[in-house]
């Protein structure tokens, strides 16, 4: 990529609003981790998500609050650079009640479980606390079915619209209507099945 030398000449506002235009959305990657060793227990925060370049242009850059530190937990506390207005925080399979500071901050999430019966007995009441959910992905480990019941009875902390259901293996994501249309064809596709080979 070429430099643009005269850009440090450029007017003040023009130079924020230019480094404004370089921040993309982004999964980052958020994971916990418990290492048990001899002298005790040490937690800590990993993320593969690279430093955002923006980060590392300069120091004007860095001064703009564009991306903030975050998920600095445990005994040896690192940190990852989120801009949390459109960065999605993906946990894996992370529990949601790790993630205590954050929780208000974070508007974009995606996690993934086997089924929806831990988000059931455990987590649902946490997901309340995601108070900004504007979106969320949960990625179905065990395929979509296994989350029926979750889209039909748990209280979303975001817009049901925006929730979002992802398959592991196939990788194909739909919203809560699409699950329940699926599973109505299945459904009737399953007793024209039955009555073919009850006539038979």
């Amino acid at each position: 990529m070429a430099t643009f030398h005269p850009f440090a000449r450029l007017p003040l506002e023009l130079r924020i609003r230019i480094w404004k235009m370089t921040v993309e959305p982004r999964a980052v990657e958020v994971r916990f981790k418990t290492e048990f060793r001899t002298g005790g227990t040490v937690f800590h925060v990993m993320s593969s998500t690279p430093m955002p370049g923006i980060l590392q242009a300069c120091h004007e850059a860095r001064n703009l609050d564009l991306y903030r530190r975050a998920f600095a937990y445990g005994d040896k506390p690192r940190y990852v650079w989120v801009n949390f207005k459109m960065d999605m925080i993906s946990i894996g399979d992370t529990d949601l009640r790790e993630i205590v500071d954050e929780q208000r901050d974070i508007r974009r999430l995606r996690f993934e479980r086997q089924d929806d019966e831990w988000l059931f007995h455990f987590e649902s009441k946490e997901l309340k606390e995601y108070t900004n959910l504007e979106e969320l992905h949960v990625v179905c480990l065990a395929g979509f079915f296994d989350w029926l019941e979750a889209w039909e009875c748990v209280e979303w902390s975001c817009p049901e619209e925006n929730v979002r259901f992802i398959d592991k293996e196939s990788g194909q994501m739909i919203d809560g209507y699409e699950l329940d249309k699926m599973w109505d064809d299945f459904v009737v596709e399953s007793k024209r099945k039955e009555e073919e080979e009850g006539g038979d």
